[in-house]
């Protein structure tokens, strides 16, 4: 069934954000899908440095907070 690859910035999540995003990623699946997709449902979390990012044509920059 599906693979979620989610990226973002580094230090974005923290165990509790890690957990909700994987639930609700996992229930958007199964919400079109039907519940028996749930158990076959991956979603990887994956953090990149900020200046591994391009936005426009330049690097990015680190969010002003963690949260923001």
């Amino acid at each position: 069934m599906p693979l979620i690859d989610v990226k973002l910035y580094e230090g974005r999540l923290d165990g509790a954000t890690e957990t909700e995003l994987i639930a609700r990623i996992t229930d958007a699946v199964a919400e079109v899908f039907g519940d028996s997709a749930r158990a076959a449902t991956w979603v990887v979390l994956q953090e990149v440095p900020a200046t591994r990012w391009g936005i426009a044509g330049v690097p990015g920059k680190p969010p002003l907070s963690a949260r923001g």
